[in-house]
């Protein structure tokens, strides 16, 4: 799908973004799937049937990286295992952290991210993120009328929290919804552009793009954050949620999850993200010639008459409660060019 778009319009800076990244998922997503039994099956059947030397030897490469990956995950998953074995003196409130799995860590250094649905390393995923709820399963949510089983809920510390609530903001669990249900979320944010004219200013991906993203929600649905590797993307809080002024926790949980860049207009969203920790790195002038969807320039008139710049900020524990200086971030030429730098910061 990124192609045939790109295709009709090849100069368009963020399809090129689009593609790039989809390109980058799949890769991933095929490595993962190579690790699963199923996978690294396939590969041997494939093996046999062709003559290609040239076939034979990307498949031997691709198996020998599966067999290694696979090994990785199993070990990994045996480790977070028995880090969820108490030990006298060591509970969750203990490690300072703002996630209470900490053997999360520990299989995001092998990449343990959802593959296809129902492959192995979609299962694999599953039975260690439910083991991130202090030790119990997430429980089943209702959310418009979708029956859903969140594979992992996660809890900010107290500090953080008894910090939030401190300045009157919600401070909520947020439930990890499996790459199946990538649909809700979806219709989550369709429903907000229905309902709030500002909504244009966020974007809104395709389901297969959310089903490659860890989606966030609270438990009743009508708030939430996806992670897209380290970019944090598509946060959302309907005015009816059961958890006012929630956006600064959803920030909090992004960043314990390793959400590190994210890019904005220059709206009243700078101003939220910088109290988050968020620094501006650089900033794209707009152009007519790729608008958003639903764009009103009457409604965002007060942002340089309805044409805000691009800003593109990177997070920097240091800075949390920072305030956004407008102008602030060097000028680019290039989308890509701000997501390299933001991806690049390094906290001083």
């Amino acid at each position: 799908m990124a192609r045939t778009r790109l295709a009709d319009n090849p100069t368009h800076a963020r399809l090129q973004h689009r593609l790039t990244a989809a390109e980058a998922d799949h890769a991933q997503t095929l490595a993962m799937y190579d690790a699963t039994p199923g996978g690294q099956s396939e590969l041997r059947a494939a093996l046999t049937a062709t003559e290609d030397p040239n076939a034979r030897q990307t498949l031997t490469e691709r198996l020998r990286n599966a067999g290694k990956l696979r090994a990785e995950q199993i070990d990994a998953l045996r480790r977070a295992r028995a880090a969820q074995t108490p030990t006298e003196g060591h509970d969750h409130a203990q490690r300072g952290t703002d996630d209470t799995g900490a053997q999360g860590s520990v299989l995001e250094d092998v990449r343990m991210e959802p593959g296809p649905a129902g492959s192995g390393a979609d299962r694999d995923r599953e039975s260690m993120d439910r083991s991130e709820d202090r030790g119990s399963r997430s429980p089943r949510l209702l959310i418009d009328d979708h029956q859903i089983l969140p594979v992992a809920t996660h809890t900010l510390s107290d500090p953080v929290r008894t910090g939030l609530e401190a300045r009157g903001l919600s401070a909520p669990a947020l439930h990890e919804l499996s790459p199946t249900d990538s649909r809700v979320y979806r219709e989550q944010m369709v429903e907000l552009t229905r309902k709030n004219p500002h909504a244009a200013s966020v974007y809104v991906y395709d389901e297969d793009e959310y089903r490659q993203m860890r989606l966030l929600v609270t438990d009743d649905g009508k708030a939430g954050v996806a992670l897209k590797g380290d970019e944090i993307v598509s946060a959302f809080a309907h005015k009816d949620c059961a958890h006012p002024r929630a956006a600064r926790a959803l920030l909090r949980h992004a960043t314990a999850l390793g959400g590190r860049r994210l890019d904005c207009f220059d709206t009243v969203l700078p101003d939220l993200y910088a109290d988050a920790g968020f620094v501006p790195v650089a900033r794209l002038k707009w152009n007519d010639d790729y608008a958003p969807d639903g764009w009103d320039y009457d409604t965002f008139r007060t942002f340089n008459n309805g044409r805000p710049d691009v800003v593109f900020m990177a997070y920097d524990p240091d800075r949390l409660g920072g305030k956004y200086t407008p102008g602030e971030g060097e000028y680019v030429d290039d989308y890509d060019v701000g997501t390299a730098l933001s991806r690049g910061y390094r906290p001083h």
